[in-house]
Formats: structure tokens, sequence, C-alpha cells
């Protein structure tokens, strides 16, 4: 069974204004919309230009909900050549914790997934803050 994908803006327009972490459901394809992707270890860092800095920005266009995963988005660029899973796993205050997996789908090997905890800047993205985070849903690993 083929996927329908929609394309990101068409599902991110359909959002609800979100100012604060704290005072708004914020979804994995907030998450997704907002995720500053050059705050955390990732394959992006590779394609780094001054100014870009969210998914959106780097071709990852493609936004469909995980299947089989409920509350998980999939990220894609045009070509499925790579893939960025979002799963938020809790909220505390103002922070929210969620799982990113990277996988290449291009017939490379790669797979990793890390737990992030994120904190919305002043510029409206989500940040990585570095802090440790530990999760049963999320084990942290590269391969």
């Amino acid at each position: 069974m083929m996927k329908s994908i929609v394309p990101a803006a068409v599902l991110l327009a359909a959002l609800p204004a979100c100012p604060g972490v704290a005072s708004a459901e914020l979804t994995s394809l907030e998450v997704a919309k907002k995720l500053d992707v050059m705050s955390f270890p990732n394959s992006i860092h590779q394609m780094s230009r001054p100014g870009a800095r969210t998914f959106a920005q780097y071709g990852f266009t493609q936004v469909v909900p995980t299947e089989g995963k409920a509350g998980s988005v999939d990220v894609y660029q045009p070509d499925h050549e790579w893939l960025f899973q979002i799963t938020v796993l809790g909220r505390k205050g103002d922070d929210v914790t969620v799982c990113v997996l990277e996988q290449a789908l291009n017939g490379g090997t790669y797979l990793g997934q890390t737990p992030l905890a994120l904190q919305r800047g002043r510029d409206g993205l989500l940040h990585a803050t570095g802090q440790a985070v530990s999760d049963p849903h999320c084990d942290d690993y590269a391969r």
C-alpha cells in the first residue's frame, strides 16, 4: 500500500497558533515545523548553510503521519532518500521531550535515534537544550 504524501505546507498551515509549549498541545507535527535541526547532531549538518535552521529550509517538506505509530510524523525530502521521524514523548512546564529517529532510505544503512529535550527560543523555534534525556521509548543509538 502506498502512503499518501501531503506537502508539509498544507499540513503545517492547518496548525493552530502555538505561542508557548506549556500553553498549547505541542504535536509531533508542530515539532517538525519548528525544530531547529542545527541544535542537535544529525546528518543535515553536512548541508549547513547560513540562515537555514528548519527541516523545510533543507528540503524536508513532505510530512506524513507515521504508519502504525500514533502521534508520530515522518519527515522526508521529495526523493524519499532520507527519513526523520518525530515523536513527542512528554511535556514538563515549558519543556518538551521528543524522540528523533533518522534513517537512510537511499540504499545506505544508517539508522539512529536520540531523545531530545527542547525549549522554545525567542526566534520561535524549538532548540535542543543539551540536557541529558533518558526515556524507555527512545533508546539513544546510531548504527
